[in-house]
């Protein structure tokens, strides 16, 4: 799972040719394919491409399902290029494209998503394009093509987020059956698996029965998934085996330093805007919290850091329409942290801002009352408990989600620097015009911060 794959693979695909594609991560890479907003040709020729591809893997390596048996170690035994070359793209375009149909998928904020469906209806294509370059002992091309639907993502904050270092991070969540699909990444996005029967959630479906399942999947993820020893580890985690980086005091410290910086913004009315927010005194307020932790002993910084979500909005969590089952999704902001501040972003999240039609107003008489997050806390140490054989604790079970509880006290001030400091830098680059208005967004954020100071 290298991060550097994806670099070698632009190196060799200088040629401009679209249809150049490379093994990374276990999955196709097109550096030459991108997607335009809302052009349904593009965004179904794209999730074909990568559909073909994807397939072509899973049936040399044997694997049931496309999204199963991608590895590092794959990059090298298979060369898709050839197989690139021998597929008939004309074919598959004029008899296989028709037939899928793309729609815009609602609740992207950072990134367009768009559904492409109809690939259950071109399991004869598929296998009449892929048999004949197949050994005959291997799976039946039509039984790997067991989606209708995949997930279109058309990646957006761009400088804002490590896409090489993100999307294999992807592919390892996915191999950890944390994550569902990925299929493949083209130039300006990837395709990822779509997940039938799931519902985004909403703040007002955030009751208590849910919020505890919540709970219980954030445990998992923190207690359970690891990153194995290599590139993409030491990405996270620093390569010195007795420090362990935490991106979170990096990011902050970069988020808050690129918002200082700009001078204008898209229009003279956010630039008017974003002085009031007085980001130098947000800047000061990052520097306490960053030299506050950076003063404790090594063992204390230590203490708690797992692999986090870190934006684990309503929208970023599903919910099964019969069994109730949740799938944590999104993970473009994950990465080495602390527990608390995962469990304290989620609580800030119940205040909204995000969602469809909120423009970034928040309604901060949403947070989960004191009840609510002791027993919140009670069901993550509970399941963190049992997710890990060797965990030891010589403390009670409530001893334990009190301590939790206070530290995820400290971090919902920090995540409202965080988010606040990332919207001031989405209004730089995009503007507030559009679809989301980020400068009240951060407002917001700031204004809940120094409410809570007080």
């Amino acid at each position: 799972m290298a991060p550097s794959k994806f670099v070698k693979s632009r190196e060799l695909a200088s040629d401009g040719d679209e249809y150049s594609s490379y093994m990374a991560c276990g999955r196709p890479y097109f550096p030459n394919l991108d997607i335009e907003s809302d052009d349904d040709n593009s965004i179904c020729r794209a999730s074909l491409i990568t559909a073909v591809h994807s397939i072509y893997i899973a049936a040399r390596t044997n694997a049931k399902n496309v999204d199963l048996g991608g590895s590092s170690a794959m990059d090298d035994e298979i060369d898709i290029r050839s197989m690139t070359k021998s597929v008939d793209w004309g074919v598959a375009s004029t008899g296989m494209l028709p037939k899928l149909t793309c729609s815009r998928v609602t609740g992207g904020l950072t990134n367009e998503l768009y559904r492409v469906t109809g690939f259950v209806g071109l399991k004869q294509e598929f296998s009449r394009l892929l048999a004949p370059l197949l050994p005959d002992d291997g799976p039946k091309v039509a039984s790997l093509v067991d989606f209708d639907s995949v997930l279109v993502r058309k990646l957006g904050a761009e400088g804002m987020i490590d896409r090489d270092a993100e999307t294999s991070t992807y592919a390892h969540l996915c191999n950890a059956d944390v994550a569902y699909r990925y299929l493949g990444r083209f130039k300006n996005g990837r395709v990822e698996g779509w997940l039938d029967g799931f519902m985004t959630l909403k703040c007002e479906d955030l009751d208590e029965s849910t919020s505890l399942e919540i709970a219980k999947e954030m445990a998992k993820l923190h207690c359970s998934f690891d990153l194995p020893p290599g590139e993409l580890r030491d990405h996270y985690f620093g390569v010195d085996p007795d420090t362990i980086s935490v991106g979170l005091w990096e990011q902050l410290k970069d988020w808050t330093t690129q918002a200082r910086s700009h001078v204008e913004f898209k229009t003279p009315r956010d630039t008017r805007r974003a002085k009031a927010l007085k980001l130098d005194e947000i800047e000061c307020e990052v520097e306490r919290y960053i030299d506050m932790f950076s003063s404790k002993s090594k063992e204390e910084q230590k203490e708690g850091v797992v692999f986090c979500h870190n934006d684990l909005l309503p929208a970023n969590i599903m919910k099964h329409s019969d069994s109730n089952e949740i799938q944590l999704i999104d993970f473009e902001y994950g990465g080495t942290n602390y527990s608390a501040f995962d469990i304290a972003n989620h609580f800030n999240e119940y205040a909204g801002g995000v969602g469809e039609g909120e423009n970034g107003n928040t309604d901060y008489s949403r947070f989960p009352s004191l009840e609510r997050q002791q027993s919140f806390c009670v069901e993550y140490i509970k399941t963190a408990r049992e997710s890990r054989p060797d965990y030891v604790s010589g403390r009670s079970l409530h001893e334990e989600a009190a301590d939790l509880l206070k530290m995820v006290e400290v971090f919902v001030m920090i995540n409202h620097l965080y988010w606040g400091t990332w919207a001031v830098n989405q209004a730089a680059e995009e503007g507030c015009d559009g679809e989301f208005d980020y400068l009240n967004y951060a407002e917001n954020r700031f204004k809940e911060f120094r409410s809570k100071k007080t």
